[in-house]
């Protein structure tokens, strides 16, 4: 078992509290970090603190796919409390008073929890103040009798109404001095937040902390509620989200896996034989798998005998050409007269080939090419590739790669391809490429490598590629010729 807190400026001495225990302390988390976290089954994630404005925040799918894969997720005094009591049906595990008030509804705005805080260097020093930590100080305030219940919701009110990067404690006092607070209370309550201030937030975290280090058994027995067992439907995003999260181990650190494929989509020759026999592969063991045939031989013909069972395809037998016209929109008119028949409805299959509907195969062709020897060569070409772009953007400080001429970038891919005229897209199917703007975002990032070192970039799925020089410096000027 593996045990991960996401934590920051709730609990800035989280690593230092920690440094005895197995338990891996991350940095606030963000949208996508839990897919690059990957835990596996009986592994606990615990989120305190999370991103929200400078980056996306963590995603209420990212954690129903952690708690479907058997991992129990924890949340309290923050983001965690926020997403705790959103999930708590669905099995996250909410800790603390903030969980509870957000549960139960006597919490509603996100901004509650919120606060301006400086870099993790500084470890995390609070630039604001959280609106439920001055709740929960103006409450004391009213058990010693300092102010009554009125004035203290007044001063919560005005605060509510302002940002939350505009809250404080100082600001909490000359509120009360403009609320004509006769002067022994204002000193009173300023005394009392200088040196007695509930940090409800610090409170919280600690509890959660506590529940990471119980044995899984006690920390299964606190629970409120046991985890039900629920499916999550794989959407499109999710799929996205989870390909973008895998990245690969190089020479040079890590690198994102769908670069790498790209990479290979785009400048490997014989791309589309690899991706052919993949997508013929899935379709035969589906077909074993699903209409109980024996077959195991990824060949054309037995591709399209699934095709057949599951009426995706009519009998290439048959004489009723209407049948086939669906074929015009999925091959060239030089393809449709030249090639044989089977030949067509295989293309066919490989150009229309989705895992779901909107899902492509991206999954299944980043599991085949992870042990061949490509994958390293092209990593090494993803990041001198990222080298030749920061570059060019050192040279000439308006460059940017997505302005570069998508027509020229659409110009040099068909080129390399030998594309026919106005089949770009076709042939980009060929290669698990779904459309027109796929295929220019796909490309951008290596358009400069590419047109200046052409023969860096020749690469082959099925041999090992010599592995690349650095690109010539050539491309100062280049951002100008665009």
């Amino acid at each position: 078992m593996t045990r991960y807190l996401f934590v920051g400026p709730s609990l800035p001495e989280a690593a230092d509290l920690l440094a005895a225990d197995d338990i891996t302390v991350l940095p606030p988390v963000a949208a996508g970090d839990l897919l690059k976290l990957a835990p596996q089954q009986g592994d606990v994630v615990g989120i305190i603190d999370g991103y929200f404005r400078q980056t996306r925040a963590v995603r209420h799918k990212e954690i129903l796919s952690l708690i479907q894969t058997g991992v129990t997720v924890l949340g309290a005094a923050s983001m965690g409390a926020l997403r705790a009591a959103e999930l708590d049906t669905f099995g996250m595990h909410g800790v603390g008073r903030i969980y509870r008030d957000y549960l139960e509804g006597r919490l509603t705005a996100d901004d509650e929890v919120a606060l301006l805080h400086g870099p993790a260097e500084e470890r995390y020093r609070p630039l604001s103040e959280a609106l439920v930590n001055i709740r929960a100080t103006l409450s004391l305030c009213i058990q010693e009798g300092i102010l009554d219940e009125p004035t203290a919701a007044h001063l919560v009110a005005v605060l509510a109404r302002r940002p939350y990067r505009l809250r404080s404690y100082p600001e909490l006092i000359q509120l009360a001095r403009e609320a004509a607070i006769p002067a022994t209370k204002v000193e009173a309550l300023r005394h009392l937040c200088a040196t007695r201030a509930v940090n409800l937030k610090r409170d919280d975290a600690l509890q959660l902390v506590h529940r990471l280090r119980m044995p899984h058994e006690s920390r299964a027995n606190g629970t409120t509620h046991p985890s039900p067992n629920f499916t999550m439907a794989p959407t499109i995003y999710v799929h996205r989200w989870q390909l973008g999260a895998r990245s690969v181990d190089t020479e040079d650190g890590r690198t994102a896996e769908m670069s790498v494929l790209r990479m290979c989509q785009l400048f490997a020759r014989d791309y589309p034989d690899f991706y052919r026999d993949l997508v013929f592969n899935h379709l035969v063991q589906e077909c074993a798998s699903n209409c109980r045939t024996q077959h195991t031989e990824a060949t054309l013909d037995r591709a399209l005998e699934h095709a057949r069972h599951r009426n995706v395809i009519p009998d290439p037998r048959s004489d009723n050409l209407e049948e086939l016209s669906f074929l015009d929109l999925w091959l060239t008119p030089s393809e449709r007269t030249s090639r044989p028949l089977k030949d067509q409805l295989g293309t066919f299959l490989v150009r229309s080939f989705q895992l779901t509907p909107g899902a492509p195969a991206d999954g299944l062709a980043l599991d085949a090419l992870r042990r061949r020897p490509i994958v390293s060569t092209a990593a090494k070409l993803v990041n001198a590739a990222k080298s030749v772009n920061e570059h060019a953007q050192q040279t000439q400080s308006i460059f940017d790669i997505h302005t570069l001429s998508a027509d020229r970038i659409l110009t040099h891919i068909s080129e390399r391809w030998g594309a026919e005229p106005g089949a770009l897209e076709l042939h980009a199917l060929d290669r698990g490429i779904g459309s027109r703007d796929v295929l220019v975002a796909a490309a951008r990032p290596y358009y400069l490598l590419a047109r200046y070192n052409p023969d860096l970039m020749d690469l082959h799925i099925n041999h090992s590629n010599v592995s690349p020089s650095p690109p010539a410096e050539t491309q100062s000027s280049a951002p100008g010729k665009m």
